[in-house]
């Protein structure tokens, strides 16, 4: 009969060679023969906690350092197992006290670092992976833990290069594959990441953290549906948290599930309350929803967000939230993209007749359309010295501010007004029935949005995607596309009936005059929409599955703009069905003309 030494022994062999059934089978026959092993009891918690049951590996190792309480192996391994249960602080914690009984312990020293970073503890995380290395410059686990501090520290060239060194050091290391994804994903290699996931899967297929992120890429590539089972799968192997409900409720709200975002986005808030990132992607659920009570006051913690890029301004002066305002001058100025600026400076004459002196700071290009909004008293352009004022408010805070709700929407349209001298002018040159080669309906095209919005991918159908539309007869086809998205003329071939006059347009006040004189403008969720329809022209919009807040869910016209006719994907992705239903639409609108 073997005795307790060999069958450890053989039970470790088990480990070592990846026979964790074994394994497992020969730490409980010993315990169950001696309960009071270390080592069968410390080796049998670390198996549990690499095979998804980190609670009850903790319990084992807590047993194996009650026998043994200087081991630091033992506590090292049982910060493991914390770590793994996201206890980021009792892991850092159980690492620092298996350093001091022996501060060459270079595995404490690498994962430390991780628990360092989880702590947001960047520079400290990078010290102590360096510290492993210098100890053993062959860590795989060091270099995995370079990696990601490097990762953190947002430097995807460097954690891939400690990445690939760990990967060639340890190929059978599933946690320096699943990090030379993540140093791929964040150098947007997306294939590259997605092939290094896998292969850290087929290496450990109950690898929860590596589901997770296999989860997020997907996500990321609008692949929803094979998303939602990676993080399923990633709980299942117990693997679960906020990064993985945050990164799942965003698909779901991708996937324009706003109530289960919801729940996700609350669990989140239930392990860091204070998250202002959480609470703004709340407000985006809710509005999405049509919740605009409760979705207004969540938007707002967009201006609490450290993360935000670039960070959000700050004044001495106090924020305007509604009240009396009479007689006070306010500074009201734009801070996102420029459809927002165009959706939301309907307010300035509201505020102009409350009797509030309206100062209105937009980006530069949108000045000259600006020009003869009512209400302002002074208009600069954003990074122009700014005058006195009273008060502060960021334009897209102004709907909290009047308690707007959908059904009272401050909707009158127009608000803008093409220059008439340029209209006149435009007239005369659209009116050339040389330009496409005959009369007809007038119809202006906006194809694609700025590349650098999260989520433009989605929303942008490109040229290609609007193809279809172009084959109408009896409609004459004007090209409003600046900036990206001009290179798919180079691509796509267009028939006689269209005209680009991307490169007539100086900005956009050309835009508007040019609008003025069209029928219909048909556009992505992208500026010219909103100028569109913030010009009372009739405009249709081309939406994916889940488009921005301000365009709900599952009706065809829109609160903010009366002139507006909404066309949404039923499926993520799919234009061709999109542009068959407009291509049907503005065929019959052809005919009635």
């Amino acid at each position: 009969m073997a005795t307790i030494i060999e069958a450890l022994l053989a039970a470790i062999d088990h480990h070592q060679s990846g026979r964790l059934a074994e394994a497992a089978t020969l730490y409980g026959r010993i315990l169950e023969a001696d309960p009071e092993q270390p080592d069968a009891a410390q080796f049998l918690g670390v198996l549990h906690a690499q095979t998804g049951r980190p609670a009850d590996g903790a319990r084992l190792l807590c047993r194996a350092l009650a026998l043994r309480p200087d081991s630091a192996g033992g506590h090292s391994n049982l910060a493991g197992a914390r770590q793994t249960m996201g206890d980021a602080a009792g892991a850092e914690a159980g690492y620092a006290r298996a350093l001091r009984l022996d501060p060459l312990l270079a595995d404490a020293h690498a994962s430390r670092a991780a628990a360092l970073r989880d702590l947001n503890r960047v520079p400290e995380a990078a010290r102590s992976a360096q510290r492993a290395l210098a100890l053993l410059p062959a860590s795989a686990d060091a270099l995995v833990n370079l990696a990601e501090s490097a990762l953190a520290g947002r430097r995807g060239e460097e954690a891939e290069r400690a990445a690939r060194r760990a990967a060639a050091l340890a190929p059978g290391s599933p946690a320096a594959w699943m990090m030379l994804g993540s140093a791929c994903a964040a150098q947007k290699r997306w294939d590259e990441a997605e092939a290094a996931y896998r292969a850290a899967l087929d290496l450990a297929p109950g690898y929860g953290a590596a589901w997770g992120n296999l989860g997020s890429l997907l996500a990321g590539l609008g692949r929803f549906e094979e998303a939602l089972a990676a993080f399923a799968t990633a709980e299942e192997r117990g693997f679960s948290g906020p990064s993985l409900w945050s990164a799942r409720g965003n698909a779901r709200l991708a996937m324009a599930r706003p109530a289960e975002a919801l729940a996700d986005f609350d669990r989140v808030l239930q392990a860091r309350p204070g998250d202002a990132g959480m609470r703004w992607n709340r407000g985006f659920a809710r509005l999405l929803a049509g919740d605009c009570e409760g979705g207004w006051p969540e938007f707002d913690w967009r201006r609490h967000d450290a993360r935000a890029e670039p960070p959000w301004r700050r004044f001495a002066q106090p924020t305007w939230t509604g009240g009396d305002i009479a007689g006070r001058t306010i500074l009201l100025y734009a801070e996102q993209g420029l459809g927002d600026t165009l959706q939301f400076v309907r307010y300035v004459p509201l505020l102009a007749a409350r009797g509030a002196r309206v100062i209105l700071e937009v980006q530069r290009p949108l000045m000259s359309v600006m020009s003869d909004l009512p209400g302002v008293e002074r208009l600069i352009a954003r990074g122009d010295p700014l005058p006195n004022f009273d008060l502060e408010c960021p334009l897209m805070s102004l709907p909290r501010a009047f308690g707007t709700k959908l059904d009272d929407v401050p909707a009158a349209v127009p608000y803008l007004r093409a220059d008439p001298q340029r209209a006149a002018a435009w007239s005369e040159r659209l009116a050339d029935g040389q330009l496409t080669g005959g009369q007809g309906l007038r119809v202006g095209l906006v194809w694609a949005g700025n590349p650098r919005f999260p989520g433009d991918a989605l929303r942008s159908p490109r040229l290609a995607g609007l193809r279809p539309v172009l084959d109408v007869p009896g409609v004459r086809f004007f090209g409003l596309q600046k900036g990206p998205g001009r290179e798919d003329l180079e691509r796509v071939p267009t028939p006689s009936a269209f005209t680009d006059l991307g490169p007539d347009i100086a900005d956009f006040a050309d835009t508007a005059a040019i609008m003025a004189n069209l029928d219909l403008v048909i556009s992505s969720c992208t500026g010219p929409a909103h100028l569109a329809g913030a010009l009372g022209v009739p405009v249709w919009v081309v939406l994916p599955l889940s488009p921005d807040w301000r365009w709900l869910l599952g009706r065809g016209d829109s609160p903010w703009y009366p002139t507006a006719r909404l066309f949404r994907q039923t499926c993520v992705g799919d234009w061709a069905e999109v542009a068959g239903r407009v291509a049907d639409a503005l065929r019959a609108a052809a005919l009635t003309t």
